[in-house]
């Protein structure tokens, strides 16, 4: 079948969608998400970055919480902090930044690309929002012990974050800090579309809370 001069093409909705947590079902999705891949850390002998329960993090009505959909189900998620503290940045810039945490893929999927797409999206979302940096914070505790360094080389391979140094946090804890500066994305939203408004809901308060990426 072929198009008159006259006709034209719709456009293909985007694969992804990039969208807060808003309703139960998709927190219940999420925490499912969670579930599976810190059981796959474990299956893998790897000791999850975050050892509480990540759910209840992203049901705290407080936070601002998005995931990537695809067909109606998460493949990743992550938090965001727009006014973050970032006590353990003062020898870096004070620009404006979007501090990401808790940084979740799906099992049986190809993380780093998952990975990258959500650093994309960060990415774009944080120039659209007026900010210089993204930015985020990964317990980085002995590769003997847990999967923490393992999980810093896949940020910096497989999904471009740049790393800035490491250092111990108020626990005394090693911690390492990543970042990249917020970029236009162009042609991305053919890709993913964005239902993340920028300026938060009016019930999340900005809080700063020490980031974890998993």
């Amino acid at each position: 079948m072929t198009l008159s001069s006259g006709a034209k093409t719709q456009a293909m909705p985007a694969p992804y969608e990039m969208r807060p947590l808003r309703t139960e079902q998709d927190r219940d999705a999420v925490a499912e998400l969670l579930a599976q891949r810190t059981q796959w850390l474990i299956d893998h002998n790897l000791i999850p970055p975050y050892l509480g329960d990540a759910a209840v993090l992203y049901r705290e009505q407080w936070v601002d919480a998005v995931a990537l959909f695809e067909g109606g189900l998460p493949a990743g998620c992550l938090r965001l902090n727009r006014q973050p503290a970032l006590p353990y940045w003062s020898a870096e810039s004070d620009e404006p930044s979007l501090l990401v945490s808790l940084a979740y893929t799906a099992p049986g999927r190809k993380s780093d690309m998952i990975g990258r797409l959500m650093t994309l999206w960060a990415q774009h979302f944080a120039r659209r929002a007026g900010m210089t940096w993204v930015r985020c914070e990964v317990p980085s505790g002995a590769p003997s012990s847990d999967g923490s360094l393992r999980l810093v080389d896949h940020l910096k391979d497989g999904c471009g974050w740049q790393f800035v140094r490491s250092l111990k946090d108020t626990d005394n804890r090693p911690l390492t800090l990543l970042q990249l500066p917020a970029t236009p994305r162009p042609g991305l939203e053919a890709l993913i579309h964005c239902a993340v408004p920028l300026h938060p809901a009016a019930n999340v308060t900005e809080e700063p809370v020490r980031s974890e990426a998993g």
